[in-house]
């Protein structure tokens, strides 16, 4: 994973040198009076010529505030110690254990994957431009556009889905110090809409101070972390050992424990999902090409060691998961809480938990914008004009900010009327994803193969690693991909289903009838700009 100072690098390191080299000449005087408004170093300046664009963002983060910001915008271990229901029901404590393992297994080379495209081409629409430019020449077009169109709507999801977390756990909140509180889903909607509008202000009017308090806030967490695990281990009841490790259940009514488990590893495959939030960042970091890869593969292994504890900790603290199964609260993690400390205490730390969710929400938000900016730009979806917009004053895409708050805020009425089709919705992210993953290393796999002259230079290279770690990736996307359009029991009713395989079909065939009615007719794929690539395109 050697990089060099040229711009390709020699057959022994496994990468074959660029289709045209990259030349600086004159381009370096040319950015100087840029590079005092946008920081961008002259690597950077290089990358952004070679994918034919312009600096439009100031670039304010370095590696350790990049590092502590996708590890706020992920919450892995927040996000994780609410979402272990899944794997309780179907394999029990045991598999809510060893899937993390396996999951972060299967993710290394999926990361390490997209780490060497991030460095390749470290730009803010990441999966669907590496489509684009790694695809076969005649079809990537409509798989850049597919992608695209998944991604935006995947992030946009999960943006949803975040800010309705920190929504509920207020509503469990109040509903813990107050037992006469009966939820309604109209309050849920409203804090949705709250918090929404919460981050859209804070990313628009608070752009120049969000990156300088990034590590503070790490710090904070860390914290928290700290808190929530301490007292657990010294107050809470323990379960046995035996039962902690190999007391695999199948709650679902699968019928056969192997299925079961495998049903149950949804919330480990989420878990790792979202690293790629620095990619979509890269043109907002210095040294993007050498910082980004590190910054995915520095928060894979700290997400997997903080997700890790936490499923550990709640395994040896859950005698009984029926029991916690039943939490008024629908948290297990909160029943195991109050276990462990006071109602007051209880009360303080989820609040804490609370609020760092909601910076997340904040850090998350400002990816999702930058995800739709980029497709925007590529004129990939309707109004791409004004989505593609950037505030000249604070330089920044004002209006792709303004949009995911609307989008979000209108998705939340929908759970006033029928919670299951919100769901239905939101589900659509982990699935994408994970085709955008799949999809994209396919395709560099693919160009690695069969056309590796045309590889661009990376200084985050897999070298003769690139085909074994590509192909493993490629096979366990795809793995969890299929396993994620599983309900959690054999035979659900529509509040248990698993809406994911009809909305996603429906948000592709819903892309294909949009490209081939008017997005072929303005939509050419990012790699219509790249050097070397453009001149054989046209």
């Amino acid at each position: 994973m050697s990089a060099t100072a040229t711009g390709y690098y020699g057959k022994d390191e496994g990468v074959i040198e660029l289709s045209t080299p990259r030349s600086n000449s004159g381009h370096e005087e040319a950015q100087d009076g840029a590079d005092s408004i946008y920081r961008s170093t002259a690597a950077d300046d290089r990358d952004m010529q070679r994918m034919g664009r312009k600096q439009e963002f100031i670039r304010q983060y370095r590696l350790f505030s990049m590092i502590s910001f996708v590890t706020i915008a992920t919450s892995a271990w927040c996000l994780n110690a609410f979402e272990v229901t899944p794997a309780l029901i179907d394999g029990g404590i045991p598999s809510m254990i060893w899937s993390n393992v396996w999951c972060f297994i299967g993710y290394t080379p999926v990361i390490l994957s997209m780490a060497e495209m991030s460095s390749m081409a470290p730009i803010a629409g990441a999966q669907y431009h590496w489509v684009s430019e790694f695809a076969p020449e005649s079809c990537q077009r409509i798989l850049s556009y597919l992608t695209g169109w998944s991604s935006t709507l995947a992030w946009q999801a999960g943006n949803a889905l975040g800010l309705f977390l920190v929504g509920t756990l207020i509503q469990g909140i109040i509903g813990l110090n107050n037992p006469s509180y009966e939820a309604k889903n109209w309050h849920g909607t409203l804090l949705v809409v709250a918090v929404a509008c919460t981050t859209v202000l804070a990313n628009i009017f608070g752009s120049r101070i969000i990156p300088h308090t990034q590590n503070a806030i790490f710090a904070l967490s860390l914290l928290a972390f700290v808190a929530f695990l301490v007292p657990i281990w010294v107050n809470a009841p323990m379960a046995d050992s035996q039962d902690v490790w190999g007391k695999f259940v199948d709650s679902g009514d699968w019928g056969n424990l192997g299925l079961s488990v495998m049903v149950g590893q949804l919330p480990a495959i989420a878990a790792f999902q979202g690293i790629d939030t620095a990619a979509h960042m890269s043109e907002e970091v210095r040294q993007a090409s050498d910082s980004v890869p590190k910054v995915m593969l520095s928060v894979l292994f700290f997400n997997f060691l903080e997700t890790l504890l936490v499923v550990v900790t709640l395994g040896y603290h859950m005698p009984n998961v029926e029991e916690a199964l039943k939490d008024p609260s629908t948290y297990p993690v909160v029943h195991i809480l109050l276990k462990s400390m006071s109602l007051t205490w209880t009360t303080v730390l989820l609040a804490v938990i609370c609020l760092l969710l909601t910076l997340g929400n904040i850090s998350y938000l400002a990816a999702v914008s930058r995800d739709l900016f980029a497709f925007a730009r590529d004129d990939g979806l309707p109004f791409s004009g004004w989505l593609a917009k950037v505030d000249q004053k604070r330089k920044i895409p004002t209006n792709a900010y303004i949009f995911c708050g609307v989008f979000s805020s209108l998705l939340s009425l929908i759970y006033i009327g029928s919670p299951p089709a919100f769901y239905a919705i939101t589900s659509l992210g982990s699935v994408a994803v994970l085709q955008c993953y799949c999809l994209s290393i396919g395709c560099i796999l693919w160009r690695r193969v069969f056309q590796p002259d045309t590889i661009p230079s990376a200084r985050f290279s897999l070298g003769r690693w690139g085909i074994p770690v590509n192909c493993a990736a490629v096979i366990f996307s795809f793995w969890s991909f299929f396993w994620s359009f599983w309900p959690q029991t054999k035979n659900p009713d529509a509040s248990g289903f698993n809406w994911a395989s009809p909305i996603f079909s429906a948000v592709i065939i819903g892309a294909l009838i949009y490209y081939f009615v008017r997005g072929r007719r303005k939509y050419f794929g990012p790699v219509a700009l790249v050097e070397g690539r453009k001149e054989h395109l046209s």
